[in-house]
């Protein structure tokens, strides 16, 4: 992501619309999450996600991918609460 940065006119714009389809699918892979296990944490990653798109849109990258990080922090403490979920039950 941080290379999209440091591109040029046509490379970088080429590089945006390939950056904003792979968010698009992460944001479909994030909601069919939320719709399964019905968490916050997925609800709270898609709306930064979508942010994410934004930014992008935008031309603004660093914030983009500062916003991608803040989605991967929240899957991730759904990551946290899924292992203590199957430790709890013995599957682990």
């Amino acid at each position: 992501m941080e290379y999209i940065i440091d591109l040029k006119s046509d490379e970088q714009s080429g590089a945006n619309k390939l950056f904003r389809w792979y968010l698009g699918s992460v944001l479909g892979e994030i909601n069919i999450a939320h719709n399964v296990v019905g968490r916050q944490d997925f609800l709270e990653a898609s709306e930064k996600v979508k942010k994410a798109v934004e930014k992008a849109q935008q031309m603004l990258f660093e914030e983009a991918i500062g916003q991608v990080s803040q989605a991967i922090s929240d899957v991730a403490s759904s990551g946290q609460w899924a292992m203590k979920t199957l430790k709890d039950n013995n599957l682990l």
